[in-house]
């Protein structure tokens, strides 16, 4: 298949900035259920950004941070391959409505803000 790998590339980096913008902006608005959900979204971009610079080729139709990152055939430190695992909760807690009540309760503001400092260094990390 051929296809502009930068613009590919570049198509998503800049997904996953704008995503990552928004995240900061809902938790600003105290909307942190979906701020985490969109830090999710951001990191899911991002993977597939390295994803595509790495094996030349699209990026697989997956929502998984952690199937990302194996695919990506970069070498991850534990401790953020442990964090791409953790974040899946925010993708899976946002979006179906039995998990939502409880999920919405576990948010607090500082949960969030905690989360959200994880998964920018993440973020930084990856667009390394």
């Amino acid at each position: 298949m051929n296809f502009d790998i930068e613009k590919t590339i570049q198509y998503w980096v800049e997904g996953a900035d704008y995503d990552f913008s928004v995240a900061q902006s809902l938790y600003e608005k105290e909307k942190y259920p979906y701020a985490l959900f969109f830090g999710h979204l951001a990191l899911e971009k991002i993977l597939k950004a390295v994803y595509v610079k790495n094996r030349k080729k699209h990026a697989p139709f997956t929502h998984s941070l952690p199937q990302l990152a194996e695919k990506t055939g970069l070498k991850f430190p534990k401790n953020i391959l442990t964090k791409l695992s953790e974040f899946m909760e925010f993708y899976f807690q946002s979006r179906y409505p039995d998990e939502q009540k409880l999920f919405h309760k576990k948010c607090t503001k500082k949960y969030t803000l905690e989360q959200l400092k994880e998964i920018e260094r993440v973020f930084k990390w990856l667009k390394k």
